[in-house]
């Protein structure tokens, strides 16, 4: 299984623009939308599949939130373009809307190479290995603290007293990635795929000589 097999889109929040001015009280009552002006200044538009809350504001404004990768977001903002129009409320025309991403989140799981030689040394009966049992290609476990002696100092932040994860900030690209002692990983802050894999290679070369 390779790194983007093992890695999960969790959210891709996006944002674009879709007409001039928007009237939110008409649309909330057009469009049965959550519209609450004292509480948020937005009206929010829900899509069922794929499951999506887009945020409409009387700028013409909008933000995605919730896809799994741009396809529902591309396809989430047009079928709310539908519905604008299909109500009677002025959007600018579909090929005209562009459509930026701002956040992905993403999540992963480090693994021991498929050729590290290595066996456990203990039981380890929560994912049901035994002492002695091949390694590779298996979860691996972390710890933290000599964790922090491998990363670059100046990037790392771990108080497990506040947040039972390491916190490594990389420059480029410019993602947050969140290290827990089971070896799983959240990466956020990218607005690409390939930037989320990108820190994922980076991490395992900087913890290669942990092995």
């Amino acid at each position: 299984m390779n790194d983007e097999d093992r890695l999960t889109v969790v959210n891709v929040v996006a944002s674009t623009r879709v007409a001039e001015e928007l009237d939110l009280p008409d649309i909330a009552i057009q469009l049965h939308c959550e519209y609450e002006p004292e509480q948020f200044p937005g009206v929010v538009y829900r899509v069922k599949e794929p499951k999506l809350a887009i945020l409409m504001f009387r700028s013409g404004r909008a933000v995605c939130t919730g896809g799994k990768n741009e396809e529902n977001i591309h396809e989430g903002i047009k079928r709310m373009i539908g519905d604008l129009r299909g109500a009677g409320i002025k959007t600018w025309d579909t090929s005209d809307v562009e459509i930026e991403v701002q956040n992905m989140v993403a999540t992963y799981a480090l693994h021991y190479p498929e050729d590290y030689e290595g066996t456990a040394r203990m039981d380890d009966h929560q994912n049901n290995i035994k002492e002695g049992d091949p390694l590779k290609g298996l979860a691996r476990k972390l710890n933290l603290n000599n964790l922090t002696f491998h990363l670059p100092f100046d990037k790392v932040e771990y108080e497990p007293e506040q947040f039972p994860g390491l916190i490594y900030r990389l420059d480029y690209p410019k993602v947050v990635c969140l290290i827990f002692g089971s070896g799983k990983m959240v990466i956020t802050g990218a607005r690409h795929k390939d930037e989320i894999l990108d820190a994922v290679q980076i991490i395992q070369d900087e913890l290669a000589d942990l092995l």
